[in-house]
C-alpha cells in the first residue's frame, strides 16, 4: 500500500522543475490571454469614446455657431 505512494513520492521529487516550469508556462499563457482580452475591451472602449467625444465636438460647434449669429 505504501510502495506505489512512496514511488510516487519520488517521481514528483525527481520531476519538481518540470512540474513546475510546466505550471509557470500554463500559468503565463493564462495570464496572457486574460490580459489580452482585457486591452481588446479597453481598445474597443476608447474608440467608442472617441466617437462620442467627436460627435459631441461637432455639436457644440455647430450651437455655437448658431448662437453667434
Amino acid at each position: 500500500m505504501c510502495k506505489p505512494f512512496k514511488e510516487y513520492l519520488s517521481l514528483l521529487r525527481e520531476y519538481t522543475r518540470e512540474i513546475i516550469t510546466f505550471g509557470g508556462m500554463c500559468l503565463v499563457c493564462f495570464v496572457y490571454t486574460d490580459f489580452k482580452q482585457i486591452v481588446q475591451n479597453q481598445a474597443s472602449t476608447s474608440a467608442h469614446t472617441v466617437d462620442v467625444l467627436r460627435s459631441m465636438d461637432m455639436r457644440l460647434s455647430h450651437i455655437e455657431q448658431n448662437t453667434a449669429r
